[in-house]
C-alpha cells in the first residue's frame, strides 16, 4: 500500500513460468526479477505450483514483502502435467500454459486494473507469451533470448548429431520467432534482450534494452570455505582452468578439451564440472590426445563446489557456441576469474571485465590455447555488474517508460545508468 501523501504505487501482473528462490538459474532470476518490482509496486506473480512451497517459505520469512508480492500458482490438468517428460515436454506444456495465463490474466485484469504487465520466464523469443493481447496495459517482455548467431559455421566442433539437432532448431525456431516472437516485440512497450544478438533481431521495437536475466546476490559468490568441496583442489599442480556446465555439441567442451593438448598449455589442467551425453565422447578424446592426466572429469556436483572451482581457478574455459546467457560467467566474473569464451551470445557479456573472447579462427582451439596461456599471472576485478541489488532502480526505469512516465530513451535503461 502507498504511504498517505506519496506517490501511488504501481500495479504489476508478472508472468514468471520459472519462479522460485534458489530452485535453478531460470526460477531464481523470476523470483529475483518479481521481488525487485516488488520494492516500488504492488505485484501479482502468475507461475506454477512446483515453486509453491520455496516461494511460501521465503514470503513467511520476510512479511513486508508477503505485503507486496501476491502469488498465484498456476498448472493445467494433472494430466498433462503428468505427461510433460523430457525436453519436447517442457516445450509443448509450456505452450498451453501460456493459453491459461492469457485468460487468466484477462480475468485479474478486469478485476485490479494493472497498470502494466512483465513476462519475466521462460526466456525463448521463439515461444508465446500468453500476455499479449490479454489486457490493455503496457506490456514489457522480457528477458528473452534465442535469436543469437547459429553457430553453424563451427559444424567441426558439434559433431553429427550436434549438426543435425541445431539444423532442425534452427528450421524450427525461425518460423515460430516470426509467428509468437515478431507479435510480442510489436506488442512490448519494451523488449528486454538477452543479449546484442536479440536485440538487433528485435531492433524495430519501440525500446529494445539489452539485459541478461543473471541476478547474482553477493553473499551466494562470497568465497567458499576450503570445506566446500570434496574434490582434492591442491592435488593438481601448475595453472588450474575449469569448466562449468551440461556436457552437450554447443558448448563446445570438445574445443576446450583439444585447446589443452596445445603445447602452450603444457602447465595446464582442465576440470570439467558436469554430465550429459557427451561425456564419453569427451573422455575418449582426452585419452585419444594423451590428457587423461590432466583433464579431470568431475561429473555434476554440488554449486557449492562448482563456486569453490571458480573461486580458485586460473580460468574458466567456456567455449560455447549457442548460450542466450550462461550465468557461470557471471559467476566467475563475481570471483574475478578470467573467463574465456567464444563471441557468440551472452557469456562475453556476462563476463563484463573479466571477458577474454576467443577470435574465430579457421584452427580455433589453438586461438583457446593462446588466449588462455595469454592470461595475466593475476585475477582479475571482482565484478558487480550482475548483482541482484541492480534490478530495483533497473525495473523502475523501465517500468517507467512502458507507462509513459518517463520517455527515457532506450540506451538509459541500462542497469548500468545511474550506477
Amino acid at each position: 500500500m502507498s504511504e498517505p501523501g506519496s506517490q501511488p504505487r504501481r500495479r504489476v501482473l508478472i508472468s514468471a513460468y520459472a519462479c522460485g528462490p534458489g530452485d535453478g538459474p531460470e526460477a531464481a532470476a523470476g523470483w529475483a526479477f518479481a521481488t525487485a518490482a516488488a520494492t516500488q509496486a504492488d505485484v501479482v506473480v502468475i507461475t506454477r505450483r512446483r515453486f509453491a512451497d520455496s516461494i511460501a517459505a521465503a514470503l513467511d520469512a520476510d512479511p513486508e514483502l508477503a505485503q507486496r508480492i501476491t502469488v498465484l500458482h498456476m498448472e493445467r490438468h494433472p494430466a498433462l502435467v503428468a505427461a510433460k517428460r523430457g525436453q519436447a515436454g517442457i516445450y509443448w506444456y509450456y505452450v498451453l500454459w501460456q493459453r491459461k495465463v492469457r485468460r487468466l490474466a484477462a480475468q485479474l485484469h478486469r478485476e485490479r486494473r494493472f497498470d502494466l504487465v512483465h513476462h519475466v520466464t521462460f526466456a525463448n523469443d521463439w515461444l508465446p507469451c500468453g500476455l499479449v493481447g490479454a489486457t490493455d496495459a503496457p506490456l514489457v517482455w522480457g528477458p528473452v533470448g534465442g535469436a543469437s548467431a547459429s553457430p553453424l559455421r563451427l559444424a567441426r566442433w558439434l559433431g553429427v548429431r550436434g549438426t543435425l539437432t541445431e539444423v532442425v532448431r534452427e528450421c524450427a525456431t525461425r518460423p515460430l520467432r516470426r509467428l509468437w516472437g515478431d507479435a510480442a516485440a510489436r506488442t512490448a512497450s519494451v523488449v528486454i534482450a538477452q543479449n546484442q544478438d536479440v536485440a538487433h533481431r528485435f531492433r524495430s521495437s519501440r525500446h529494445v534494452v539489452v539485459e541478461a536475466n543473471a541476478s547474482i546476490s553477493l553473499d551466494d559468490v562470497a568465497l567458499p570455505p576450503d570445506g566446500a568441496t570434496s574434490v582434492p583442489l591442491g592435488a593438481v599442480t601448475g595453472r588450474r582452468a575449469v569448466y562449468v556446465g551440461r556436457l552437450i555439441p554447443l558448448k563446445g567442451v570438445r574445443i576446450a578439451v583439444a585447446a589443452l593438448a596445445d603445447p602452450a598449455l603444457a602447465d595446464w589442467t582442465l576440470d570439467i564440472y558436469g554430465d550429459g551425453r557427451e561425456r564419453a565422447s569427451l573422455e575418449r578424446q582426452a585419452h585419444r590426445l594423451g590428457l587423461t592426466d590432466r583433464v579431470r572429469f568431475l561429473g555434476h556436483r554440488p554449486r557449492a563446489e562448482a563456486l569453490a572451482a571458480l573461486a580458485r581457478a586460473d580460468a574458466l574455459v567456456f567455449p560455447s557456441m549457442h548460450d542466450q546467457a550462461g550465468w557461470v560467467a557471471a559467476e566467475a566474473s563475481a570471483f574475478g576469474c578470467p573467463v574465456v569464451c567464444l563471441p557468440f551470445g551472452g557469456p562475453p557479456s556476462l563476463a563484463d571485465v573479466n571477458a577474454h573472447v576467443v577470435p574465430l579462427e579457421k584452427d580455433l582451439p589453438a586461438a583457446v590455447a593462446r588466449t588462455v596461456a595469454g592470461l595475466p599471472l593475476e585475477r582479475g576485478v571482482r565484478s558487480r555488474r550482475w548483482d541482484a541489488a541492480r534490478l530495483p532502480g533497473f525495473l523502475d526505469r523501465v517500468y517507467a517508460v512502458a507507462t509513459g512516465e518517463a520517455p527515457v530513451r532506450a540506451d538509459d535503461l541500462s542497469a548500468e545508468h545511474g550506477r
